[in-house]
């Protein structure tokens, strides 16, 4: 059996390492200047317009003379993030690199090129890539941190309602696995930070790295999950009320810390999958932390023990039921399409983790039903049998944490699903002396379209248009001018809903714009609509 879990989780970390899908679960939608425009006059700003809010990291530019700028001034207001220019740079291209961290915590980075007056070739290329030896880190502190919520604090609740009589020696193995959790808490922060910002191991000595982790959604992750060890680790000594109500709230907080951050905890609607994910972390805690004391009870071998494992079977039924419910459907949500499951790593990392919790749930039945009855012979044949099942329970349950720990680095397919439909719009840039405006047509397919506008001067600079109107045509085939009046909306831009647009093809696409009550202009240019 162990040789069976070790070679499937080879298995998919092979096919984890091989898989070539972007990390991103944000996408970045459009920008101003827009990547490859050529503007007169240097911008004062830079605005960056994504599919989600996010917030930024790190941000450096790097001008047409190889100079490097960093700690570029920054503002994010839910989907746009406005990034402040020097105001001496020269003529040539400019490269702005990002790296923003998006609403379930994960980092995306890109590059935008821009020209001032004209383009030049830069042999600079900024890069920011994770470190290997980051995410391997990351993945065993991610380990470390889950047996401490899962099998600490779920081993102190299991000792507090189920087992009351505990001996020192046991005690202290919670209270290790307990610290264990709260060290890995703490070193998982400043690893996040690292992963996010792009830098490598030694970057832990910065502060720069902690304060990045602890400001992306994994800090309240953080936060919530030390409160619940260090909750449950006072509840190890004291009155049974006391060791009680500790673990109770413990549990509560188990749960409470892992709908704080993650792939589940930002897929809608958020009231039902946080639900989910609050409900599914409660019961494989019960489940998973109940293991090890009940390992250390059962070789008892008294009336005692019977009574307790008794009492654990019955609420491991109903945490069963709830957790594997809750696992259905934050695996629907994510998988999205049963052909993800072998296409993608998230999915094939979700099988390998369906077939060890099949098997976890198959060894608890025949405990159930076969073994723990057992526990009253005489002989007490079964207690060994008992004991043997557990352990190996125990080992499957490590299998499986080692394969959720992959979950961090492997975005479900709905994401990618969501990222590649906002990225597929169809998009022109139009653009005269004074003014310029970016056409954007979501999605950018033939059929019904959302267009939205956003009007530029000439250098890039904001400005507020009276009136914007989008004129579309196709005379080739027929089709007379569409005009549409477009409405203000947030962030700069102009929108027009229920634009229908067949068939596919060039479109020629004019902008009308009322700059005031004496001026007026308009920009022309072609659009194409994908079939």
């Amino acid at each position: 059996m162990i040789r069976v879990v070790v070679s499937l989780i080879s298995l998919v970390f092979v096919g984890f390492c091989g898989c070539n899908s972007a990390l991103a679960h944000a996408a970045l939608i459009e920008s101003h200047p827009y990547d490859g425009a050529i503007v007169e006059l240097a911008p004062s700003s830079v605005r960056l317009r994504f599919n989600e809010p996010v917030s930024p990291l790190a941000i450096s530019l790097t001008d047409a003379k190889g100079n490097v700028h960093r700690g570029l001034a920054s503002s994010a207001h839910n989907e746009v993030l406005e990034v402040a220019m020097p105001s001496d740079l020269p003529q040539g291209s400019q490269i702005l690199s990002y790296r923003v961290t998006s609403g379930d915590g994960h980092p995306i980075g890109g590059l935008i090129v821009f020209s001032i007056g004209v383009s030049t070739k830069s042999g600079l290329t900024p890069e920011m890539e994770g470190s290997v030896g980051v995410h391997r880190t990351l993945w065993l502190t991610r380990m470390a941190l889950y047996l401490g919520l899962f099998v600490g604090a779920g081993g102190v609740f299991f000792q507090a309602w189920l087992a009351p009589i505990s001996t020192s020696g046991r005690k202290r193995v919670l209270a290790g696995l307990l610290v264990m959790g709260l060290l890995a808490a703490i070193t998982s922060l400043g690893l996040h930070g690292l992963d996010v910002l792009g830098l490598p191991l030694a970057g832990l000595r910065a502060y720069a790295g902690w304060a990045a982790g602890w400001q992306t959604s994994f800090g309240s992750t953080v936060a919530a999950g030390m409160t619940a060890l260090f909750i449950a680790w006072i509840g190890l000594h004291g009155s049974t009320r006391w060791r009680r109500a500790c673990s109770l709230a413990a549990m509560i907080g188990v749960g409470l810390s892992l709908t704080l951050s993650g792939h589940a905890s930002t897929a809608a609607p958020q009231w039902l999958t946080r639900s989910a994910v609050f409900l599914h972390s409660v019961g494989v805690a019960y489940w998973v932390g109940a293991l090890i004391p009940l390992l250390w009870t059962v070789r008892q071998a008294n009336a005692q023990a019977l009574a307790a494992v008794r009492r654990f079977s019955i609420g491991a039924v109903v945490a069963v039921a709830i957790l594997t419910l809750a696992g259905l459907l934050l695996a629907a949500i994510q998988v999205a399409d049963p052909a993800n499951l072998t296409s993608s790593a998230y999915g094939r990392v979700l099988i390998a983790k369906t077939l060890i919790v099949a098997a976890l749930i198959g060894l608890a039945a025949l405990n159930r039903l076969r073994l723990t009855p057992t526990l009253v012979v005489p002989s007490n044949s079964g207690g060994a049998w008992l004991v043997r099942s557990i352990a190996t329970e125990i080992v499957l349950v490590f299998a499986v944490l080692a394969l959720v720990g992959l979950w961090r680095f492997t975005p479900p397919p709905r994401a990618v699903a969501v990222a590649s439909e906002t990225t597929a719009s169809a998009s022109t840039h139009l653009h005269s002396p004074r003014l310029m405006a970016q056409v954007t047509l979501s999605p950018g397919r033939a059929g019904a379209v959302q267009a939205r506008i956003v009007i530029a001067s000439g250098n890039a600079e904001k400005i507020a248009p009276k009136e914007v109107s989008l004129i579309l045509m196709k005379p080739d085939d027929g089709i007379e001018p569409i005009k549409r009046r477009a409405r203000k909306a947030e962030h700069d831009g102009w929108e027009i809903d229920a634009l229908v647009l067949a068939p596919a093809g060039v479109w020629q696409t004019k902008v009308e714009i009322l700059i005031d009550d004496f001026e007026k202009a308009s920009l022309e240019g072609k659009i194409v609509v994908r079939p």
